[in-house]
């Protein structure tokens, strides 16, 4: 019939097209699941390094460490028992001694004994405290145990216990203190514990902040179990408190210890080092330790003033 148009049919679209959209997306969405489910399964050994600094072989003390080693009992569960490796060292000198024993809560790797932490104690024995250092479960000698967050906080307490129990120190001549991992068990021991004073060095907010800004794509504050929320309690802290962090801190930089110390309630002081993360001690020695020891003989004055808020070092 004229004027009348055949109809066409069109051949359907090819299906290549879509795929060359489809199958990048699918492996870049399992590739992300991935790497969440890889954080989360390997989470006990990004956060805990017991085998990093010549893992748990023990070193022996230094001939003019006077070191008293006792094994400290701590607790998963009733009638589940483990014990921590402690180390008890007194004062340089009794004579100059100020009466405080400093109970250290060390970082996420190593031990005790390690040169570096013991060559720490000397000088800071020197002050004129004596030292309580102890290994968490796992690491060490001490007994193994569940590497988790609350496991920690309980080795901290028994070993605070422990101390005024056992070796009869008033709780107002403990100072607790806390490097990088330990500021998160310190900081909870401070919260339920009473203390003279708490000093924190190389400081973060919150395990999670840490790892959100180191995978910035990855949804860390969601996944991760093992919190050490310190910037959650530090209101409820009401004892003296020194935090320390060197300027350049990479392992936890400079800015997770000023927004901590920003939460924390007076009477608080500040001091900025050199010297990174594990080396301050030695790199701006007198600094560090002119500060920690202004700092103790302001807590031993009867009558003492606490450093105004937001007091800062001059570095």
């Amino acid at each position: 019939m004229s004027g009348v148009r055949p109809r066409v049919t069109l051949p359907p679209a090819p299906r290549r097209g879509r795929w060359l959209l489809i199958v990048p997306l699918a492996i870049a969405v399992l590739g992300y699941l991935g790497a969440i489910a890889y954080l989360k399964v390997n989470e006990t050994a990004l956060v805990y390094h017991p085998d990093e600094y010549g893992g748990r072989a023990m070193v022996a003390p230094a001939a003019d460490l006077r070191v008293e080693e006792a094994r400290v009992m701590s607790h998963d569960a009733p009638g589940d028992s483990l014990a921590l490796v402690t180390w008890v060292i007194p004062p340089a000198d009794s004579a100059t001694a100020l009466g405080f024993w400093v109970l250290v809560c060390h970082g996420n790797a190593g031990n005790i004994s390690l040169p570096m932490r013991q060559a720490w104690t000397r000088a800071l024995v020197a002050q004129g405290v004596g030292v309580v250092s102890f290994d968490y479960r796992g690491y060490g000698a001490s007994d193994d145990g569940p590497l988790d967050e609350e496991g920690l906080y309980r080795d901290a307490r028994a070993v605070y216990d422990w101390m005024v129990r056992e070796r009869g120190i008033p709780r107002s001549r403990i100072v607790i203190y806390g490097h990088s991992l330990g500021s998160g068990v310190a900081t909870s021991l401070a919260a339920h514990a009473e203390a003279a004073g708490l000093i924190l060095e190389g400081a973060f907010t919150s395990v999670p902040d840490v790892g959100a800004s180191r995978y910035p794509w990855l949804p860390v504050r969601f996944v991760a179990g093992e919190r050490f929320a310190s910037i959650q309690r530090m209101d409820s802290i009401a004892m003296p408190k020194l935090q320390l962090h060197a300027t350049d801190d990479a392992v936890i930089p400079l800015e997770f210890g000023e927004r901590l110390f920003a939460a924390t309630p007076a009477p608080k002081e500040f001091v900025t080092l050199t010297g990174g993360h594990d080396r301050a001690f030695e790199a701006d020695s007198a600094t560090y330790y002119g500060a920690i020891g202004r700092w103790l003989k302001m807590l031993a004055e009867p009558d003492r003033e606490s450093a105004p808020p937001g007091t800062t070092g001059a570095r």
